[in-house]
């Protein structure tokens, strides 16, 4: 399947009618959730190519921060994205 807009991404959830733009799955396996958080960034990051819209990074930084965790899916995805800097 091919996300096509910000509210199918994996990460995405509406709750009672507003957007939470950062709730991940997470297993609590540091390598697993690593792995899955650069998975969900390379999904942000093609919804961003595909849309050419840059907003939506702000939108889920701004939710990590609210939710006040740093573990593995957090770590992954500032992994994939500084590679993802890296690469142009």
């Amino acid at each position: 399947m091919s996300i096509v807009s910000f509210d199918q991404l994996p990460f995405v959830v509406t709750v009672a009618g507003r957007l939470q733009p950062w709730t991940p799955f997470r297993t609590n396996d540091y390598q697993v959730d690593c792995n899955t958080g650069r998975l969900y960034f390379s999904q942000l990051h093609s919804l961003m190519t595909a849309t050419d819209n840059p907003v939506h990074l702000s939108r889920v930084l701004q939710a990590q921060v609210e939710v006040g965790r740093w573990e593995g899916i957090e770590i992954g995805f500032a992994q994939a994205m500084s590679e993802a800097l890296l690469a142009n």
